[in-house]
């Protein structure tokens, strides 16, 4: 996806107009698929981008997760939500408490 923005930009200076700006997607997922204790440490744990809105969090999910998830002893459900988001070329998560569950991802009761 970098590549189509890089070209885009090249063309576009070459015609005096400016790129348009890149456009991101985010995975809109249910506030059950963490635990309540990662919700209230989201924003805490180390490489974790996190901010929480009324009703969720808008998390970052990064290119480098699983790496990140490892050296850092993230929650066990993060890693599987952070790579389901760029499996589908997601660049952020939106937890949100009236967002469908998925029946890909581990839930929790609380």
């Amino acid at each position: 996806m970098a590549w189509l923005c890089q070209l885009l930009t090249r063309i576009a200076a070459r015609h005096g107009r400016p790129a348009d700006p890149p456009i991101r997607t985010f995975l809109d997922l249910s506030t059950a698929h963490l635990q309540q204790q990662t919700c209230d440490e989201l924003d805490s744990y180390p490489g974790v981008i996190a901010y929480e809105t009324t009703y969720g969090w808008l998390m970052y999910a990064p290119q480098d997760a699983t790496g990140l998830a490892h050296a850092n002893d993230w929650p066990a459900e993060l890693l599987p939500i952070m790579k389901l988001a760029r499996e589908h070329d997601c660049a952020y998560v939106l937890f949100d408490r009236d967002a469908d569950q998925s029946y890909l991802l581990a839930a929790f009761d609380w």
